[in-house]
């Protein structure tokens, strides 16, 4: 049996103002070609297929002309909903997309009404997946029918996580390749920075030792940067993102996992792939001088966030470095270190322009010019009379 592990797509992603979705697009218009050159028998992909719960058509097209080419291909998958799904449509779509051999879980569910599928290839061998998608503890609490309020299961999400792998890993079978498919956060991942904070973190970390040891294989979601996971007592490696997400990623290569060949009762080898079709993401240093000058080197290798050391506030240096440069998504100044400011008594017998110039010297380390000084006191003096009712 071949398999392959993708995650965390997050089509239909605007950042920055950039639209995203053609990098997606054509990234997984490789992972499709992959599958089918290699006659990949099973596709895990562990959560966060959209960006949000609503997202939009063009994403949704995107995403299921992938999943139409790859079924028709003969191609088996199993879709969670990460914290970025909405579990409810997940789950909807999915019952239509069963025509095209995909296989959908937007809630915990315990393994007779769904958690858990049995899925058979061209071949004739069986894999049996356990499904756990993204969900706030209660959710495990329901799906398992314990007692407890959502306080208390949200103070004991790895004890409920893993009562799930349990219950879950007990339909595994010595005749099949047993797989767990999860969006969750296990302790000791390294994040990359652009996940969504308030679901990851130690009140939301599933313990390694809870992954199950007889599973050939666990597929992870939720991390975006790729990583295998050393702790677990089954082979588990975290997919990643598919491109690049913010520029804490920035150098980060972005890649799938391809298992060549799972038997039953073998352990399995696994294989990164990079995918193809992201743009990389540049983080550049230099002067407005220095930009100029490497300008036509930096256009076309992705995009790109520009540095630029001042000495002095300059509103409009976004504009100056566009006009250059039209790949800059952000634009990032670094000022001289501002002066401490004097302490609290010392303000009292300033007036409003003292303490703004002294504002402006701690902010910015310099002087206002002469121009913000004169609109500061037409500011001023327009807020004294709207004071006096004139």
């Amino acid at each position: 049996m071949r398999i392959v592990h993708t995650s965390d797509w997050h089509a239909g992603r605007l950042w920055r103002q950039v639209n995203r979705l053609p990098e997606l697009a054509t990234a997984l218009e490789d992972l499709a070609d992959f599958l089918e050159r290699e006659r990949v028998d099973v596709l895990l992909m562990s959560g966060d297929v959209f960006d949000s719960p609503l997202p939009p058509a063009e994403a949704e097209r995107v995403v299921f002309e992938f999943f139409k080419r790859i079924g028709t291909a003969g191609v088996q998958t199993v879709v969670v909903a990460g914290n970025h799904d909405s579990p409810v449509r997940l789950q909807a779509w999915g019952t239509l997309a069963e025509l095209v051999n995909v296989r959908a879980v937007g809630r915990p569910l315990r393994a007779e009404e769904g958690g858990v599928l049995e899925l058979g290839t061209r071949s004739g061998e069986r894999a049996v997946v356990a499904a756990i998608p993204f969900a706030p503890v209660g959710a495990f609490v329901r799906a398992l029918d314990l007692a407890g309020t959502d306080t208390e299961a949200h103070q004991r999400y790895a004890h409920h996580l893993q009562r799930m792998v349990d219950h879950l890993g007990r339909r595994f079978r010595a005749d099949a390749v047993n797989l767990l498919v999860a969006h969750t956060f296990v302790e000791g991942a390294v994040l990359s920075g652009s996940e969504r904070e308030v679901h990851v973190g130690e009140a939301w970390a599933a313990t390694p030792q809870a992954l199950p040891p007889q599973a050939h294989y666990v597929a992870l979601g939720h991390v975006h940067r790729p990583q295998r996971v050393p702790a677990s007592p089954a082979p588990a490696e975290y997919a990643g993102s598919v491109l690049q997400l913010d520029f804490n990623e920035a150098g980060e290569e972005k890649s799938f996992v391809f298992i060549p060949e799972a038997v039953p009762g073998r352990p399995v080898r696994t294989e990164r792939i990079p995918y193809r079709g992201g743009k990389p993401l540049l983080d550049v240093r230099c002067t407005l001088e220095e930009l100029e000058r490497r300008a036509s080197d930096l256009r076309g290798r992705g995009w790109i966030r520009v540095t630029v050391p001042l000495a002095a506030p300059d509103p409009d240096i976004g504009t100056k470095v566009r006009r250059v440069l039209p790949e800059a998504v952000a634009v990032r100044v670094e000022l001289p270190e501002a002066k401490p400011a004097p302490s609290t008594p010392e303000r009292r017998h300033l007036s409003p322009l003292e303490l703004y110039r002294l504002f402006h010297r701690a902010r910015y380390g310099a002087e206002p010019s002469e121009a913000l000084v004169a609109a500061f006191e037409r500011f001023r003096e327009r807020a004294e009379e709207a004071a006096c009712g004139r």
